[in-house]
């Protein structure tokens, strides 16, 4: 390594520390940041004060011949003082001792005319240089201080603030005791597509999205990014959070193009919102942070509602949302899991066609928690992936003998972050060579919200799975969002009506005849369809006059342990 380069790389590592520490200590400072000027003001100016007195000290020293010897000692003082002019603020301490060197200039000038008038030795002029020569080290040194600064709060992508940035710009506005709101937008689907066309796909990204939200809020607040899949807009409290947020993730999710490798790539996002405001929820920064985050996840987790306002209950939730999650890491090591299974029967013959393979919880205290509460905290993140393989596993080894040459189904379902992997199908393969369970009795169900998650790898794992003689089924439909053109692509065996358009057949005419024109759509699309939660007679009527060919539910089936369920495969 030559020289310049050890000069340049300890010279950039040790601008990199000093403004780490500088910036770790301001953010660690709750001080606002106009009470932060105030005393960033106070100190410029009992610099330049010290500045102007060194002066006047040389100005006395050049009048006494014997003390001049002391004038260098004196200047480079004066030097000091003014690059601590720029380390406590750049830019107004920059004009600050540029201003100071004009002054010093003058002086210095002044002496040299009144040497040639005199007709004396210029021992002045040699300060004259060393002048010259700080002038350039010090717009150097302060313009990688602004440089330095501005990357200590800005991301380096998009140039919108970082966390930091983000920080400070939530307490100047606190400090001015202004209203605002704060909307956190996660893309809930980022990272798959990052991980798999790499970060500078990722990158481009991020900086399309990026535009798209400063087109929405340009003049009304300021954006920043958290991370790289999620973004923060600072709103003035006078606009419409709702529908700048509803406005936002449209854009958002509008498609977007990217090409990559001379292929174009179409890729369509799905974000979340989360909103918090302040005064109202509260008037700390950090916090303020916080709440929009745990609306966000809210919002991530309903099925209706993909923005949502931060609520106090809310952070109870999250408390139990940490608490589920610990009990979902001991079931997984302590086998606290366990299957039921919900028969599903031929409408008009009542014939037996299979089960579902349903999931049950037991705490430690031996409580059974729902599944409508720990299935959603483990969809959450990557445990979801850990227990389907759990259940995969368990109901293939249990079935594997009893299905063998026969048609019975069983049913197990699929996550949406299964669907999105590559490797889910190979996990699928592998667990039937394991097992030894017939493939054409296995069937997969999968959600819509899995089509949004990543439509392309949903439709290659379905294929995939069709092509190894495994069925699949749309599950829960009629509550999701894919449109009419999505279902028509899937090569589907079977399509399960949700137990909500089951419920008021009997008393909504609408209902009855909606639920009979999905039936009717099923068939077209060369489907077999079965309803979920028939519960009564009435129900059970109208389905079979609608033609549905399976029905599931307690009317004739409960969930059932395997015991009970063997029982009912010899009856």
């Amino acid at each position: 390594m030559g020289g310049g380069q050890f000069k340049q790389k300890f010279m950039k590592s040790l601008f990199a520390k000093f403004f780490k520490l500088r910036y770790n200590n301001r953010m660690k400072n709750s001080k606002p940041i106009f009470k932060s000027r105030i005393i960033e003001t106070s100190k410029l100016y009992s610099l330049l004060l010290i500045y102007f007195s060194l002066q006047i000290l040389t100005f006395y020293l050049g009048m006494n011949r014997r003390l001049a010897i002391y004038n260098g000692i004196v200047v480079c003082f004066q030097f000091f003082i003014a690059f601590l002019m720029i380390k406590v603020n750049a830019k107004r301490g920059r004009r600050m001792s540029w201003f100071c060197l004009g002054v010093s200039m003058f002086f210095l000038l002044r002496a040299i005319v009144a040497a040639f008038i005199a007709k004396k030795p210029l021992i002045a002029l040699p300060g004259f240089f060393m002048i010259l020569m700080f002038a350039l080290i010090a717009t150097l040194f302060s313009y990688q201080v602004e440089l330095l600064d501005k990357r200590m709060v800005a991301d380096y992508v998009t140039s919108l603030h970082n966390g930091r940035g983000l920080i400070l710009a939530l307490k100047n506005k606190i400090y001015n005791k202004e209203s605002f709101y704060v909307i956190y937008i996660e893309i809930e689907n980022f990272k798959f597509l990052n991980d798999n066309y790499g970060f500078d796909f990722g990158d481009e990204l991020r900086k399309i999205v990026t535009k798209r939200i400063k087109n929405i809020i340009k003049g009304y607040g300021v954006a920043g990014c958290v991370d790289r899949s999620s973004f923060m807009i600072v709103l003035n409290g006078e606009c419409d959070a709702k529908q700048v947020a509803a406005e936002t993730l449209h854009t958002i999710s509008d498609k977007i193009t990217i090409k990559k490798n001379e292929v174009e790539i179409d890729c369509f996002l799905s974000p979340y919102a989360g909103i918090a405001k302040c005064p109202d929820d509260t008037t700390d920064a950090e916090t303020l942070m916080k709440y929009s985050d745990i609306a966000m996840y809210y919002a991530s987790m309903s099925k209706k509602n993909r923005i949502v306002f931060y609520e106090p209950q809310m952070d109870e939730k999250l408390k139990r949302q940490i608490e589920i999650e610990k009990i979902i890491k001991k079931a997984l090591a302590s086998d606290g899991f366990y299957l039921v299974f919900q028969p599903q029967f031929s409408t008009q013959e009542k014939k037996l066609r299979g089960f579902e393979t349903l999931l049950r919880l037991r705490d430690s205290d031996g409580k059974n928690l729902s599944p409508a509460e720990f299935i959603p905290a483990a969809e959450k993140n990557d445990l979801i992936l850990e227990i389907t393989a759990w259940v995969l596993q368990n109901a293939l080894k249990t079935f594997a003998d009893l299905v063998k040459g026969t048609d019975l189904m069983i049913s197990i379902n699929a996550s949406s972050k299964n669907m999105e992997s590559g490797l889910f199908v190979q996990e699928i393969s592998e667990a039937l060579e394991r097992t030894g369970f017939p493939a054409k009795n296995l069937e997969i169900e999968i959600t819509e919200y899995s089509l949004l998650q990543s439509f392309d790898q949903t439709i290659e794992n379905i294929k995939a799975l069709r092509e190894m003689g495994v069925q699949v089924a749309l599950d829960d439909f009629g509550t999701g969002y894919s449109s009419l053109s999505y279902l028509e692509k899937l090569p589907i065996n079977l399509l399960k009506i949700d137990k909500s358009l089951v419920d008021d057949i009997e008393s909504n005419f609408k209902s009855q005849q909606f639920v009979n024109a999905v039936i009717y759509m099923g068939h077209l699309m060369g489907c077999e369809v079965i309803c979920e939660g028939v519960e009564s007679e009435g129900q059970l009527r109208l389905l079979k006059d609608n033609k549905s060919d399976f029905i599931q539910g307690y009317i004739w089936g409960k969930p059932l342990e395997f015991d009970k369920a063997k029982a009912l495969l010899n009856a």
